[in-house]
């Protein structure tokens, strides 16, 4: 039997082991096309890579019962029970670990050293999470599994497929501390407990090519040893309880409105109210005023700023008010008046984030990471506005080429960000904590300007590697991404959390229609529409089915049905193969081809919970006039008004907002409009119209039975008084 140290990966802790014979070729290659076509993969929220979380039976019993395994990227349960391709690879791992171990360790092992001081007892693999990654530029960024930390039982992970790095460094000394594994098809990975405490770990994406990769990862979990779940699986705990408290039934509905927007500031503010059924989601949340005493301290106690659509920061602030403890975070839209961003603001003045723990800081940043309203989540230093750059030069006496902020180039910000570093006005307190690495900058910018955003991250950039000389730029396998987002007049700095946009690739879609909603609003908008346990959802315009997988996906647990359709049969069979995909059947989720104007055909009356829809914008259809779509808007609502149960909700996301005002208004004994938002997607200003249906049009009804009262002392014949008196619209067939 080869020794132990024979595998060994040289580090300054001895703690990662690698095979990568571990596997023959053709057992490699037979396990990754059994997984990779058998196993419920999922999304994860955080990670652009596909999960699958499975456990074995609590104490070995074959009752289906769960250890309640949390992971941090798994987006659901675990799964009871380990496959036999999962099985036969969790006996290899086993026998290859106990087996070398035995022979090498004698004495126990000391667990600052190699990992755990019980190495002599043989390790039994309980939890299995898979990990597939499609393509070479799907990676997983610098992390540690903290999840592990306080057990003492090692990890074992084997590579399936292509090829690709994985690259281990130290916490504290990751310049010299470091190594490069190339995971060969059927290798074999073991890291010991220690090295989460002490090392990182990442897959990069591989610039090589390639195929895609699944990665078989086996942990443990004894409650019976280990008495408590760890400080991660917590975290995972009390997400899970959130989602069921904002899911229960809101309490009876009111006759007042939600409360609507003013200048940007929401008039009703009383937390309290947010269980009345005619609120909205996002309508009490707060929005930054520079006059307000907030905007005084705002800069000392900011700790997070949250990217999202401009005009969806209500929606934001108010999932984060949901998700964080808020007696220790105060939430804020639009943060010194930036569009697109809300802020995370610590409220205890005593404590600074710098002497906050690390365990602390990680727990929130993975529960902002599974935010759904977001885009990106970013660790917040700095801010100032372009005005600032103006008197920066003006102070300077080289404001002749520069009259206004239009005229502002990259040249003009790299003099005033780098004179701001060095005069301590701002800092970058990732870079300046550091000890050596690399970064990149990158930049959104929307407005007139001058410079472009690849000028910015260039000049700005060019001034952090010079102040912060010790950390070198690089564009790919960075440590750490410096963000710098300029909106129109104002620029925010900050670290990003996250890798990729959280809001992307979410649902494992085989069928994209030309025309998707981002996921970030579909999510929006289901919340807006009152969604409770057991209600009926439908979206009559669903093309892809975005807004209906992220209401089965967000309501798991709360036993929704859906139903979509589409004038498009193409979209409608690809909303039902993506649904499929997601794991939700017919049972579930139902796909009709059928025009809106006659989905009466199959819903009954007073069926529907909520109608949640992108409406056609007549972007794709130029041939039809804006009275074309008036028409389909008005018939659409007289139809659904029929399947609507009392008091249900329609949301819909509209590109001629006033336009469909207008006919809610005309339709205005049958709705109640509650909630008018305009949002910015891409160049296009739609608007979120949430309104609600009456359960009569009291106002008609009264003027019908006073006209039947009355018709009998008048003399005229029949036909007459029904021209005069009754509408003519056949509502079934427009």
């Amino acid at each position: 039997m080869p020794a132990m140290d024979q595998y060994l990966i040289p580090l300054e802790t001895p703690c990662v082991y690698y095979d990568p014979q571990f596997l023959s070729p053709s057992e490699a290659d037979s396990a990754y096309t059994e997984l990779l076509n058998s196993t419920p993969w999922e999304k994860s929220p955080k990670i652009n890579r596909w999960v699958t979380l499975m456990e074995l039976p609590k104490n070995g019993e074959a009752d289906g019962s769960s250890r309640g395994y949390r992971y941090r990227d798994a987006p659901g349960k675990a799964i009871v029970g380990f496959p036999p391709v999962v099985h036969k690879l969790k006996l290899l791992a086993e026998e290859w670990y106990n087996s070398k171990k035995h022979r090498e360790a004698e004495q126990p092992i000391d667990s600052e050293t190699n990992g755990d001081a019980g190495a002599l007892t043989p390790v039994s693999f309980n939890v299995c999470l898979l990990n597939y990654y499609p393509t070479p530029s799907h990676r997983l960024g610098w992390h540690s599994d903290r999840e592990e930390l306080g057990r003492s039982t090692p990890i074992a992970s084997i590579s399936l497929g292509s090829p690709r790095t994985f690259l281990v460094r130290s916490k504290t000394d990751g310049m010299r501390d470091r190594a490069a594994i190339r995971m060969e098809n059927g290798s074999l990975v073991v890291m010991e407990n220690v090295c989460q405490k002490k090392y990182l770990h990442s897959v990069p994406k591989d610039e090589g090519g390639g195929g895609g990769r699944i990665n078989v990862t086996f942990r443990c979990k004894d409650y019976d040893v280990e008495g408590s779940t760890t400080q991660g699986e917590l975290d995972h705990e009390r997400r899970d309880h959130w989602i069921d408290v904002i899911s229960k039934d809101g309490g009876d509905d009111d006759i007042m409105a939600g409360g609507w927007k003013v200048n940007g500031v929401r008039l009703n503010e009383d937390p309290m109210s947010t269980m009345d059924a005619g609120m909205v989601f996002g309508d009490t949340v707060k929005f930054f005023h520079p006059d307000s005493s907030s905007a005084l301290d705002l800069r000392r106690h900011i700790e997070y700023v949250i990217k999202t659509n401009i005009g969806a920061e209500c929606y934001c602030a108010a999932e984060l008010e949901e998700v964080l403890d808020i007696e220790m975070y105060k939430i804020l839209a639009r943060p010194f008046g930036v569009a697109g961003y809300v802020a995370v603001c610590r409220i205890d003045d005593n404590v600074t984030s710098e002497e906050r723990p690390v365990e602390n800081i990680s727990l929130v940043e993975n529960t902002l990471l599974q935010m759904r309203t977001a885009h990106h989540i970013l660790r917040y230093h700095d801010h100032f506005d372009l005005e600032d750059v103006l008197a920066f030069l003006t102070n300077e006496g080289d404001s002749a080429h520069v009259h206004e902020k239009e005229s502002i180039d990259g040249e003009v910000l790299y003099q005033y960000y780098k004179n701001r570093l060095v005069s301590k006005a701002g800092s970058i307190q990732t870079m300046a904590d550091l000890e050596s690495g690399t970064f990149r900058v990158t930049c959104d910018r929307i407005g007139n300007h001058k410079f472009q955003a690849p000028e910015v991250e260039r000049e700005m950039g060019g001034a952090l590697s010079e102040y912060y000389s010790h950390i070198k730029p690089k564009m790919n396998d960075f440590d750490i991404n410096i963000r710098i987002d300029i909106i129109v007049d104002k620029v925010i700095i900050g670290t990003q959390v996250n890798i990729d946009d959280i809001s992307k690739d979410r649902h494992f879609l085989r069928f994209r229609n030309a025309v998707t909603i981002k996921t970030n609003l579909a999510y929006a908008m289901i919340r807006c529409a009152n969604i409770k346990h057991g209600d009926l959802v439908c979206d009559p315009f669903c093309g892809s089915g975005t807004i209906l997988l992220e209401a089965l996906d967000f309501y798991r647990d709360q036993k929704i049905r859906c139903v979509g359709m589409d004038v498009s049969r193409r979209s409608a069979n690809g909303a039902r193969e993506n649904a499929l995909a997601e794991g939700f059947g017919e049972e579930v989720c139902q796909f009709h081809c059928c025009d809106a104007r006659n989905f009466r055909k199959h819903l009954a009356e007073d069926s529907v919970n909520a109608i949640v829809t992108n409406m056609p914008w007549g972007v794709m259809t130029g041939h039809k006039n804006v009275s074309d779509l008036q028409s389909m808007y008005e018939v659409f609502l007289r139809t659904a008004w029929y399947v609507l149960k009392d008091k249900g909700r329609i949301v819909m996301l509209v590109l001629r907002g006033l336009q469909l005002t207008r006919i809610i208004r005309k339709l205005s004994g049958r709705y109640r409009l509650l909630n008018v938002n305009v949002v910015r997607t891409t160049n296009n200003l739609p608007s979120v119209v949430v309104v609600e249906k009456l359960a009569a049009d009291e106002v008609r009804d009264s003027v019908k039975r006073q006209l039947a009262y009355l018709a009998q002392f008048v003399n005229v014949s029949s036909e007459m008084y029904n021209a005069v008196h009754y509408e003519k619209i056949d509502e079934t067939t427009l």
